[in-house]
């Protein structure tokens, strides 16, 4: 089963229709201690709650409605209805007329799909909000809303049919090799459960033809009081906010008889191996998976259990490095592996390997999974492998603590849920850390093994799983039986013992003399400047408690790759990490670098590349060290390049059957007049790229190019400018940042063109998108009501192709002007389409866009807009990511980007309707826009069945506007 099936699960004990017997919570049956800052509490209705004070972000709240509710308990005419109700909370209640409820949470403040969101899965469904407020009469609204998501919904029969097309849209654009894959895993494990016929996103012909009353007799049954709990964690009075949740559900009822759980199954026992072929001939990679399955062990939450599981948890961690490590092998016959062990839905414990690799390398990839698990359970681990694991989770425990005063509203909210769902106790991070400590130092390579033993169940048998692209002639079960019995036969030895070298790069020489410091007091910056040239932007703040946020600008960046040598870029940011450093490899860093707070990520920018790092005041010197180290002594070694080069082959496998084929590679250089470094090339181009010119164009770039470095967060100001001192300050001169002028050349097509692509795929949905020209981004006023812009044309979209036309699921509308390339930038309509479609689609959105020309933008989309980026953007105030990207990493190198700072809220504040429909006059008109479709080579009716059902995914969160 995929790690990503470990769902949110609780248990309620169900009898008549009056009130329930009280749940307990977890905490009140075990010896574990809760976190006394959550108030828990049960109203004599059964209805469960949480509310927890907490004060980021400030003034704002995170609400949860979870129903022990999902598509288990559907009938078999109620497939995909659980879901489908989830929806129709939207669209119609007593408190919010159908098509009303959307438009007053924008008024309010919050997105669609960001701050109001819902999603279904077999076990649960849950309601999400994000307050923009935590005041009283914002609190009580969004109670309000629950309490009619609970309680009062309308169910029009008019606003179903309406709904019909969105959910098939929903259907459609999840339909994909995974989905199908996932189906028929699930069905080859679990083929005996209620799981495999019970798949959130239903079964068509329930979907389109489902009457009314079938929502209703669903709703009655299942969402009763004693089946689901409130949460709100944020800057709020608990007592307060406790005596609200009261008032709103106390006279909550239920509406019908309580009827019991379906019956789920049985998961059959037997030894021996079961083995299954599921061929995708469009997936880009075969992967094949080992499975034990045992029944659920049903125990309590309790200290020693939690003890008892730590050494699996190690072992599985200390078995998935060896994987890794294994990967970068030359000749290694896979791409990546892990290992994990699953409690899933409280019903099933699932212990798997799973391998991806080439399709000519299945069997061989089939040997390696079965015979690493097999190492570690005859041989178990070793001293050195125990304490690199235990020093991570060790760390891990410990940097919990000291973060825990700046943890955030919604994954409280979340963390809560799942303690409520999976019936575990909400602990605090102090008491997790006294609780594993001790036990963390005594554990030992035996107690490792013997858990893993347990898990993977040495007399159980084993499901063999072989997907994707691979074909698998004759009887494909008795050949896959086959090749794991042959390699069974294999004896394994224990691993040799790793030694570990000494860190490298302690000294640069000596400290850097500073040459230049200044402040902007009003932003707590602090820009200083080096003698050999560097920059260090630092700014304090209070935001992330023990955490320190790192990144830098360096060189010039992907506009300088040659025109030869097409692809360089790509490879370059897919290379640098894995290849190391001079003198250690990326497994040596794992280990130098174990139970320390350093990390990190390079990207290959337009303009600069850049490097981006985590710390802690303690581990400071040591980023700044791997820093500096990475600019000056980069490893470039052979196993990253094969590393790449297989990422690279699946890459374009998948672009062979998926839009995103064409719209990765000829897309974006036909919309820059074919200037060869926007857009990947062709695979062999790619593929052709070396490790020898890779280190060429980087080097001179990463050891002279200009260097501006940033730090924010629960840093100590001048510490900090110590440790740079020591590191990037001593390093050799850096060159000025030069302007290349004529690099920054870029042009848009002066015709506007249409663009048909065919990909071969039997999955029947295809993908449109709308291109229209504007321009670059430094006039920061402009860019702004761009952003805004978008966002009205967004929800315009929402209006007519989703819910008007149910053409679409989830449509998106969004402002790209360049940074980097004068003149240059677009805006873009993305929308997933079901074939037959497109045109009509093409031509909706284009009217849509030319309509916002020509009659421009109402005073109430201004408004609805406006509101949920002025909360991101007064959020985004208090947020170290903001600062650290948007302010601190350009702001020597673009001084201006302090006043954007400065001006953001007033200027958002300040946007009128006329502005927005100014600019929709000047760019949206239809006649400028460039379009793009890409379709299935087959026809719908000529493709396969799509599957009866998908998994449960939520609407995607907008991008927060600069």
């Amino acid at each position: 089963m995929p790690k990503f099936l470990r769902l949110f699960c609780f248990v309620l004990v169900l009898s008549g229709l009056g009130s329930q017997a009280a749940v307990p919570f977890a905490h009140e049956t075990s010896d574990l201690k809760t976190d006394p800052s959550v108030r828990f509490g049960t109203l004599p209705n059964g209805l469960r709650y949480a509310v927890m004070p907490n004060r980021e972000p400030r003034g704002r709240a995170s609400m949860r409605l979870f129903v022990n509710v999902g598509s288990l308990q559907e009938n078999e005419d109620q497939r995909g209805l659980a879901h489908f109700l989830e929806h129709m909370a939207f669209n119609g209640s007593t408190h919010y007329p159908a098509g009303t409820l959307v438009e007053f949470f924008q008024r309010m403040g919050m997105s669609f799909g960001g701050d109001t969101n819902a999603s279904t899965n077999f076990d649960h469904t849950v309601y999400l909000l994000e307050l923009p407020k935590s005041d009283e009469p914002t609190l009580a609204e969004g109670l309000r809303v629950f309490s009619d998501y609970a309680n009062g919904l309308l169910l029009p029969a008019a606003e179903i049919d309406k709904e019909r097309g969105v959910i098939l849209s929903e259907k459609r654009v999840r339909d994909s090799v995974g989905f199908r894959t996932f189906v028929a895993q699930f069905d080859f494990t679990l083929g005996n459960t209620r799981f495999p016929k019970r798949i959130p996103i239903g079964a068509t012909e329930v979907i389109e033809k489902a009457p009314r009353e079938r929502f209703v007799d669903f709703w009655n049954t299942w969402y009763r009081p004693d089946r689901m709990a409130v949460i709100i964690v944020g800057d709020v009075d608990p007592s307060a906010v406790e005596k609200m949740i009261m008032t709103t559900f106390s006279d909550m009822k239920p509406r019908a008889p309580a009827q019991p759980d379906p019956d789920l199954g049985k998961i059959t026992a037997f030894t021996g191996v079961r083995a299954h072929f599921h061929p995708e001939p469009e997936a880009p990679a075969t992967s094949v998976s080992i499975s034990s399955l045992t029944p659920y062990a049903n125990e309590a939450d309790t200290a020693a259990k939690r003890v008892r599981d730590l050494p699996r948890s190690i072992a599985l961690s200390i078995l998935n490095r060896r994987f890794s490590v294994l990967a970068k092998k030359e000749n290694a016959p896979f791409v990546s592996a892990f290992a994990s062990v699953s409690d899933d839905f409280r019903f099933v414990r699932d212990a798997s390997v799973n391998v991806e690799c080439k399709p000519d390398q299945w069997s061989a990839a089939l040997a390696l999974g079965e015979q690493e698990l097999r190492r570690a359970l005859e041989h178990g681990f070793q001293a050195g492998e125990l304490k690199e694991v235990v020093a991570n989770f060790t760390n891990s425990l410990e940097q919990a603590v000291k973060t825990a005063p700046t943890r955030r509203s919604p994954g409280l909210a979340d963390g809560i849920a799942q303690s409520l769902l999976d019936h575990e106790v909400f602990t605090t991070p102090s008491e997790d850390l006294k609780l594993y400590k001790p036990a963390l130092d005594k554990v030992t390579p035996a107690d490792c093994v013997a858990a893993l033993r347990e898990a993977f169940g040495r007399t159980s048998g084993r499901f063999v799983m072989v997907t994707g692209n691979v074909k698998i002639p004759g009887d494909a079960a008795a050949v896959i039986t086959a090749g794991y019995e042959k390699s069974r036969t294999t004896p394994v030895a224990a691993p040799s013992e790793e030694n570990l070298a000494a860190w490298g790069y302690a000294d640069f020489g000596p400290p850097g003399k500073v040459e230049r410091r200044e402040q902007a007091a009003d932003l707590g910056i602090t820009l200083v400047t080096f003698a050999n040239g560097v920059r260090l932007n630092l700014k304090k703040t209070d935001f992330e408690a023990g955490r320190i946020r790192i990144g830098a600008r360096v060189g010039n960046g992907t506009m300088t790759e040659p025109r030869d040598k097409r692809g360089l870029a790509a490879l370059s940011g897919a290379i640098f990490n894995a290849g190391g450093l001079g003198k250690h490899s990326a497994d040596d860093l794992r280990r130098l670098l174990a139970g320390k707070n350093v990390r990190s990520s390079f990207g290959t920018g337009e303009d600069a590349f850049t490097f981006g790092g985590g710390t802690t005041q303690d581990d400071l010197l040591l980023q700044f060290q791997l820093l500096a180290a990475q600019l000056t002594d980069p490893g470039y070694r052979p196993e990253a390049l094969r590393q790449a080069q297989k990422s690279i082959e699946q890459l374009y496998l998948s672009f062979e059957h998926t839009a995103n084929g064409p719209l990765s590679t000829e897309v974006p250089n036909l919309l820059a007049s074919g200037d060869p470094r926007f857009g990947l090339p062709a695979q062999e181009v790619l593929m052709a790229r070396t490790l020898e010119e890779i280190k060429t164009w980087l080097t001179p770039q990463l050891t002279r190019g200009a260097l501006e470095v940033a730090a924010v967060g629960d840093l100590d100001v001048e510490a900090t400018i110590e440790a740079a001192a020591k590191t990037i300050g001593a390093l050799p001169k850096r060159d000025a940042k030069p302007k290349l002028d004529e690099l920054r050349k870029v042009s848009v097509p002066a015709t506007p063109f249409t663009k048909e692509y065919t990909i071969a795929s039997e999955i029947p949905k295809g993908t449109v998108q709308i291109f229209w020209p504007t321009t670059d981004s430094l006039d920061i006023r402009r860019t702004r009501r761009m952003a805004l812009l978008s966002e009205v044309l967004n929800d315009r979209m929402r209006l007519k192709v989703r819910q008007e036309l149910g053409g679409t699921y989830s449509p998106n509308a969004n402002s790209s002007p360049s940074d980097v390339y004068p003149g240059y930038g677009f805006m873009n309509a993305g929308i997933d389409v079901d074939p037959p479609m497109a045109a009509k689609i093409t031509d909706v959105v284009l009217s849509i866009a030319n309509d916002l020309a020509q009659t421009g933008v109402t005073e109430d989309e201004l408004e609805r807009a406006r509101q949920p980026v002025l909360t991101r953007t007064r959020e985004s105030v208090r947020n170290n990511g903001y600062w650290l990207g948007s302010v601190l990493l350009r702001a020597q190198e673009k001084p201006e980007v302090l006043d954007w700072a400065r001006t953001r809220i007033a200027d958002l504040e300040s946007i009128t309707a006329a502005e927005l429909s100014a600019l929709a006059k000047t760019y949206l008109s239809t006649d400028r826009a460039f379009r793009v479709t890409v379709l299935p080579l087959v026809t719908p009716a000529a493709a396969s069945p799509s599957p009866k059902s998908d998994p449960p995914l939520s609407l995607p969160a907008p991008a927060s506007a600069r």
